[in-house]
């Protein structure tokens, strides 16, 4: 299983997250995918365009994106959370 570590240390907003996603994990469709946590549910849970292929992503220094985009972020742990139910990627927040 591949592995993809997103260092969220130097992110301020949800269009910098999906700067770093697409940067690190290029992931397939990254040219029509959209984006927003839909969008990312729909990749992560079935294969739609934003698609990482089967891997874990780890989330790490997150402290600055939970205070600059606390809804964002909480979207983020609901998806780390329902995706266990899905046997293909899996998502962890590290912890310091």
């Amino acid at each position: 299983m591949k592995t993809f570590q997103l260092d969220c240390s130097q992110i301020d907003s949800e269009g910098e997250f999906w700067d770093l996603y697409l940067e690190v994990i290029r992931p397939d469709g990254a040219e029509v995918f959209g984006r927003n946590l839909d969008a990312f549910w729909d990749a992560v849970s079935g294969g739609g365009p934003g698609w990482p292929g089967e891997c874990q992503i780890t989330l790490s220094n997150t402290q600055k994106l939970q205070c600059q985009e606390p809804r964002f972020f909480k979207g983020l742990e609901r998806i780390a959370g329902e995706i266990k139910a899905y046997p293909f990627v899996v998502i962890v927040f590290a912890t310091a």
